[in-house]
């Protein structure tokens, strides 16, 4: 078998898992105005240079959304 196929075989799976895998995550992102209102939660103002600044909510913790984690 070509090296080239066997390579095409390894990203077509990539791709295919990859795929499947987004397809499944349930990150929470609809629910999460819900969560801060309940919770009142307020920005942080505290960034580094970037756009990471978590929420501090009424349960003593940081709180991050998933397109902030690092």
């Amino acid at each position: 078998m070509n090296i080239g196929y066997i390579l095409l075989m390894c990203l077509a799976l990539a791709v295919i898992g990859d795929a499947f895998l987004l397809s499944h995550n349930r990150n929470g992102e609809d629910d999460w105005a819900d969560f801060r209102d309940a919770h009142h939660c307020t920005p942080l103002m505290e960034t580094d240079g970037s756009n990471r600044a978590g929420y501090r909510c009424d349960d003593g913790k940081v709180h991050y959304r998933w397109r902030q984690m690092r």
